[in-house]
């Protein structure tokens, strides 16, 4: 059976809780003023068409990683950022055998530290004390 009710529910079961203030909440209006603003002001928008390609090239690898079951590259054939050597995120070196990747504080105070095996590549997350 499909149990698809729409892209904006939680659940097909249970209670529902719509949203009063759809528009606002997804950032229709947001969006709009600046693209408005942006054609009358004849200036780029904050999100350009050039955004858009990015993030539905990461989509795209990530669909291939998911048919792969590994990490997929993102295929760019236009790439606009930095390429020179000490442009991109310093490597910071976490202990002997891993690179620190994202360090984070949680609501409880917590340290979570996602962490790159140097030998395997795989990714780990660790809870700090």
């Amino acid at each position: 059976t499909n149990n698809y009710v729409s892209e904006k529910s939680e659940s097909d079961a249970g209670w529902l809780f719509p949203d009063g203030d759809e528009v606002g909440s997804l950032g229709y209006n947001d969006m709009f003023a600046d693209m408005f603003d942006s054609i009358e002001q004849k200036k780029l928008p904050f999100e350009t068409f050039y955004d858009g390609y990015v993030v539905n090239a990461i989509i795209d690898a990530c669909y291939r990683s998911a048919a792969s079951k590994k990490w997929e590259p993102v295929d760019l054939k236009v790439w606009r950022g930095q390429t020179s050597a000490g442009s991109g995120k310093e490597i910071k070196e976490f202990d002997s055998d891993h690179i620190l990747i994202k360090k984070e504080v949680m609501p409880d105070g917590t340290i979570k530290v996602m962490l790159k095996e140097k030998k395997s590549g795989r990714i780990i997350e660790k809870l700090l004390s």
